[in-house]
């Protein structure tokens, strides 16, 4: 088979850290796997000292109207969207955590 299995070691983090670091791991999987031409852009951690890599969508591909005859810029408008389905992601994996001690979250097991 032609699949490479990778684990990624525990994390301790604070509980106000989950939240950047899972879009640290998010984003980074996304620019990694996106199915074409991306433009990278750099963030900083700001809870860690971390930089990592995500999607860029300054791609120039111009404004277009939302018919409301305001412009939109298309690449702030994909950005956005990334945004939401990661936050949406994140939440998701957050709602499944419990509390085990007083700053401690583990991931519920069914």
């Amino acid at each position: 088979m032609n699949c490479r299995e990778h684990h990624i070691p525990e994390l301790e983090l604070a509980t106000g850290q989950v939240r950047e670091a899972l879009q640290a791991i998010l984003h980074t999987i996304l620019f990694i796997r996106s199915p074409g031409p991306v433009a990278p852009r750099d963030v900083h951690c700001e809870g860690f000292d971390l930089t990592y890599t995500r999607i860029a969508t300054n791609d120039g591909s111009s404004i277009r109207s939302d018919g409301g005859g305001r412009s939109i810029s298309r690449s702030i408008s994909i950005e956005n969207d990334l945004d939401k389905k990661v936050d949406d992601a994140i939440e998701v994996f957050l709602r499944s955590l419990t509390q085990i001690g007083p700053e401690l979250l583990s991931v519920r097991t069914l």
